[in-house]
């Protein structure tokens, strides 16, 4: 197979600072490649290898879900990593699909994130930092949850192998529930639980990076729309200074003259900044689109089945594994709904942007594109997952309805 030009980045890319932590975990993991890097084919084979075992090993499990079929405590000990698995290897394989489209976004917030920070204005540049921190703490706070949850799946199995005699056990204790081949669980428990702790700690590398991915490409489009909108509110600013995005357009020897010209190109900017974040945000729901609806169909169920599983369970570490996993599972839905309202708010906020400058100082012929502008603005930019809202009204009504559900 030919790797083709567009699936390959820049390497200054993955010194993006909003980018960077999740797309060197995506790089390692063996779906991203740069352009100096060795052996390119051999890091594809690499995520290839990793998403086929994981893909087999979830063969397994939906085989071992069949096999307990009817028992409701068995199902739901076995249902929440067996979507979940499910859930992130659709997710890999529509990468693998749309991998071109899915590097040209990656472009696109590398070269904005770029353009910030070699023309931005100080004010811009502070928005853009605030929002690098905010991502670092993101990132640090799910990793976490992500990380807790597994590991203590693996600890808890190990530790109850070995604390609880072999004559009071039913079956071994395994990290997750799956269907093994051979038989004699008990006596194959070493090469079961090497699998098993295989397939999680590849788990918890994939699944925070992808989410944790896509979550930063909507913080870019949310970092844009603030400095958008931050430029429309002090459009006079940036014409006394004779400065556009940090540029210098000309200095200003006939004021008022000068001053309408100035202040008529950056509106047109900004209108023509507009309409790419909007074409860019659109992409990116095409994109997510799938991949959120099926999460709100499938969490809605794991919800339940967690609830009823911590609910009958006498084991107190249990509940702790189930209420970490739901808090995962809740960050997920959360992160990309929480997103998608905040890129609708700041979008709505550009009419009213545009409105709080001094437009009154200027005559109508300078302020047409400014009035486009606002007429763009008015119609909401609601991210959609296909027929489900992505806002925090979304989310809200999602958590009652899956408690009704339970």
């Amino acid at each position: 197979m030919e790797l083709k030009d567009e699936w390959i980045q820049e390497d200054d890319v993955y010194s993006n600072p909003l980018l960077r932590l999740t797309l060197n975990g995506l790089k390692y993991y063996g779906i991203l490649l740069y352009k100096s890097q060795p052996l390119k084919k051999l890091n594809c084979f690499r995520g290839v290898c990793f998403t086929a075992s994981m893909l087999a090993f979830n063969v397994t499990q939906y085989v071992d879900l069949v096999q307990v079929w009817g028992d409701i405590g068995e199902m739901t000990a076995n249902a929440a990593t067996t979507l979940l698995f499910t859930t992130i290897i659709l997710r890999i394989f529509h990468f693998y699909w749309n991998r071109a489209r899915f590097n040209n976004a990656i472009k696109f917030a590398d070269e904005g994130v770029r353009h910030i920070l070699d023309y931005g204005t100080p004010a811009e540049k502070a928005i853009f930092w605030d929002n690098v921190g905010y991502m670092k703490r993101l990132t640090a706070v799910f990793w976490i949850c992500a990380l807790v949850t597994a590991n203590t799946m693996c600890v808890y199995a190990l530790i109850e192998y070995c604390s609880v005699p072999e004559a009071e056990r039913v079956e071994p204790p395994m990290i997750l529930r799956s269907w093994y081949p051979g038989g004699h669980k008990e006596e194959n428990f070493g090469a079961i639980y090497a699998v098993q702790l295989y397939i999680m700690y590849v788990g918890q590398l994939i699944v925070p990076c992808w989410h944790v991915f896509i979550v930063s490409l909507m913080v870019y489009v949310r970092a844009a729309l603030t400095i958008l909108n931050h430029k429309l509110r002090h459009l006079d600013a940036y014409v006394t200074s004779g400065m556009r995005s940090g540029r210098l357009i000309r200095e200003l020897k006939d004021p008022e003259e000068e001053r309408l010209n100035a202040r008529r190109e950056l509106i047109i900017e900004c209108v023509q900044r507009q309409r790419k974040l909007h074409e860019y945000t659109d992409e990116l729901e095409s994109l997510i689109q799938g991949p959120v609806f099926l999460d709100f169909i499938v969490f809605s169920v794991l919800l339940c089945a967690l609830l009823f599983e911590a609910s009958v369970t006498d084991s107190a570490v249990q509940v702790f594994i189930d209420v970490c996993y739901i808090m995962t599972m809740t960050a997920i839905l959360f992160l990309y709904y929480w997103h998608a309202n905040e890129i609708q708010h700041q979008s709505d906020q550009l009419s009213k942007s545009a409105f709080a400058n001094d437009w009154y100082n200027y005559p109508p012929k300078v302020n047409r594109n400014l009035l486009v502008l606002i007429c763009y603005s008015i119609k909401p930019r609601i991210m959609k997952a296909f027929i489900v809202s992505m806002s925090l009204d979304t989310f809200i009504a999602h958590h009652p309805e899956a408690g009704s559900g339970l």
